[in-house]
Protein backbone atom coordinates (compact mmCIF):
# COMPACT_ATOMS: atom_id res chain seq x y z
CA UNK A 1 0.00 0.00 0.00
CA UNK A 2 1.37 3.33 -1.04
CA UNK A 3 2.53 5.78 1.66
CA UNK A 4 1.25 9.13 2.09
CA UNK A 5 3.73 11.53 0.24
CA UNK A 6 3.39 8.54 -2.86
CA UNK A 7 0.20 9.16 -3.23
CA UNK A 8 0.78 12.97 -2.99
CA UNK A 9 3.51 12.58 -5.66
CA UNK A 10 0.98 10.78 -7.74
CA UNK A 11 -1.46 13.36 -7.92
CA UNK A 12 0.75 15.96 -8.67
CA UNK A 13 2.78 13.96 -11.72
CA UNK A 14 2.16 15.21 -14.90
CA UNK A 15 0.42 13.20 -17.31
CA UNK A 16 0.47 12.63 -21.00
CA UNK A 17 -2.55 13.17 -23.54
CA UNK A 18 -3.07 12.52 -27.23
CA UNK A 19 -5.65 14.97 -29.04
CA UNK A 20 -6.16 15.45 -33.26
CA UNK A 21 -6.44 19.16 -33.66
CA UNK A 22 -8.08 20.80 -36.99
CA UNK A 23 -4.56 21.79 -39.19
CA UNK A 24 -5.33 25.35 -39.16
CA UNK A 25 -5.17 24.93 -35.17
CA UNK A 26 -1.62 23.01 -34.81
CA UNK A 27 -0.65 25.91 -37.74
CA UNK A 28 -1.40 28.59 -34.99
CA UNK A 29 -0.69 27.17 -31.94
CA UNK A 30 2.68 26.54 -33.52
CA UNK A 31 3.38 29.68 -34.73
CA UNK A 32 2.16 31.50 -31.12
CA UNK A 33 4.31 28.96 -29.23
CA UNK A 34 7.57 29.71 -32.02
CA UNK A 35 6.59 33.86 -31.34
CA UNK A 36 6.71 33.15 -27.66
CA UNK A 37 9.88 31.23 -27.16
CA UNK A 38 8.31 27.89 -25.92
CA UNK A 39 7.71 24.21 -27.25
CA UNK A 40 4.39 23.42 -28.58
CA UNK A 41 3.42 20.97 -25.45
CA UNK A 42 4.24 23.69 -22.97
CA UNK A 43 1.50 25.93 -24.77
CA UNK A 44 -0.88 23.75 -25.20
CA UNK A 45 -0.91 22.69 -21.25
CA UNK A 46 -0.41 26.54 -20.24
CA UNK A 47 -4.07 27.23 -22.91
CA UNK A 48 -5.77 24.35 -21.08
CA UNK A 49 -4.46 24.80 -17.62
CA UNK A 50 -6.09 29.28 -17.93
CA UNK A 51 -8.97 27.79 -19.64
CA UNK A 52 -9.85 26.07 -16.73
CA UNK A 53 -8.57 28.11 -14.35
CA UNK A 54 -10.81 31.26 -15.90
CA UNK A 55 -10.67 33.94 -18.43
CA UNK A 56 -9.09 36.45 -15.86
CA UNK A 57 -6.30 34.05 -15.04
CA UNK A 58 -5.91 33.15 -18.77
CA UNK A 59 -5.68 37.15 -19.47
CA UNK A 60 -2.92 37.70 -16.48
CA UNK A 61 -0.85 34.73 -17.17
CA UNK A 62 -1.17 35.30 -21.12
CA UNK A 63 0.70 39.30 -21.04
CA UNK A 64 3.13 38.05 -17.64
CA UNK A 65 4.22 35.12 -20.87
CA UNK A 66 4.05 37.66 -23.59
CA UNK A 67 7.98 38.64 -24.20
CA UNK A 68 8.94 42.12 -24.21
CA UNK A 69 8.96 44.36 -27.12
CA UNK A 70 11.59 47.05 -27.54
CA UNK A 71 10.25 50.21 -28.90
CA UNK A 72 10.88 51.27 -32.64
CA UNK A 73 13.38 54.03 -32.61
CA UNK A 74 12.70 57.60 -32.56
CA UNK A 75 13.86 59.11 -36.20
CA UNK A 76 14.01 62.87 -34.51
CA UNK A 77 17.10 61.59 -31.64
Amino acid sequence: MPHGSEVQNAFRSPRRVTITLPLATFEALQVRADAEGRSLSNLAAFLLESAIKGPAVAAVASVAATPLRRAPENPFH
